[in-house]
């Protein structure tokens, strides 16, 4: 990877609070097996494995002025993530996700808040980094500074793509400006009305589009890029935490396209580190890094 290369996010970011259980209650008691505290947000947990896999990375966001804010910061600097395009909005509370992990089944359900910052406005964005970025790495929130950020990268060559998860306002804007689009199976499902994940992924090849895909868990991912379709299955782990697993698929996606990979070796690398991350416990705990993940690969050649 060249030294000047730089993949930047720009989206959610908050606390994640989590336990694992023998099983998800409802209107009942459970005992936690073990509990962690970290932080957690789609397009952050992104760059935060490109960061740890070695990519020179940056991102934009904003947190509260409380101690979980002061800490969400603190942990993206610690992973070496360039973070002066975060901001601080004091007196206000940083966005939260409060997570159960099933034990058996490593499945996840999580209920999130996104506090009570103020929004990113769309001249915090930080141009110096967007239009020195490779990629800009987006995740549909923090949804008018994006569309803005977006419209910069691209009047600057720099590719932007989106972890299609959650259906906001202006969605629809944020799709036609990314080169990358690559949803979940429920986005895909609940915006194209189509539930053949093939052809999904052909539908949300719109735009701007230069390569689309759904991803579908133990399931793998399939994309294509305008002409073919790439089929890529997951490999078989032991599952023990699900939670980030998404959002580190994009991070090593990013990873592997600045590199120069083809989208098979984009989809195959990403699919890797995601599962590996699903062996350990934590969204942003369980990323691997880049020997682990290159290890792995050879190991299921």
């Amino acid at each position: 990877m060249k030294s000047d290369t730089l993949i930047t996010g720009l989206g959610f970011c908050g606390m994640d609070y989590l336990c694992q259980v023998p099983h998800i209650p409802q209107d009942d008691k459970v005992e936690i097996l073990q509990s962690a505290i970290q932080g957690g947000g789609p397009s952050v947990n992104a760059i935060a494995a490109a960061a740890r896999l070695g990519a020179r990375t940056a991102f934009i966001g904003c947190v509260g002025g409380d101690q979980p804010g002061r800490d969400i910061v603190a942990g993206l600097a610690a992973e070496g993530v360039d973070i002066s395009g975060m901001r601080t909005r004091e007196g206000a509370e940083s966005a939260a996700g409060f997570c159960w992990i099933e034990k058996e089944t490593g499945k996840r359900s999580i209920a999130w808040t996104r506090g009570t910052a103020r929004p990113l406005a769309t001249e915090e964005i930080t141009p110096e980094l967007i239009c020195s970025s490779t990629l800009l790495h987006l995740d549909g929130h923090q949804t008018e500074a994006a569309i803005a950020a977006a419209k910069l990268a691209r009047a600057h060559g720099v590719t932007v793509s989106i972890d299609a998860g959650t259906i906001v306002p202006r969605i629809e804007k944020l799709l036609e400006l990314a080169d990358i689009i690559i949803a979940s199976e429920t986005f895909a499902c609940r915006y194209t009305g189509l539930y053949d994940m093939e052809t999904a992924a052909k539908k949300l090849f719109a735009g701007n589009c230069r390569f689309s895909a759904v991803t579908m868990g133990s399931e793998g991912s399939i994309g294509c890029d305008g002409c073919e379709v790439f089929r890529c299955p997951a490999f078989k782990v032991t599952v023990v935490d699900t939670t980030g697993a998404g959002d580190v698929f994009h991070g090593a996606f990013a990873y592997e396209y600045v590199r120069g990979g083809t989208w098979t070796e984009c989809l195959r690398f990403a699919s890797a580190v995601s599962a590996l991350k699903c062996t350990r416990f934590g969204g942003r705990a369980g990323i691997p890094d880049l020997k682990t993940t290159q290890e792995f690969l050879k190991q299921h050649e």
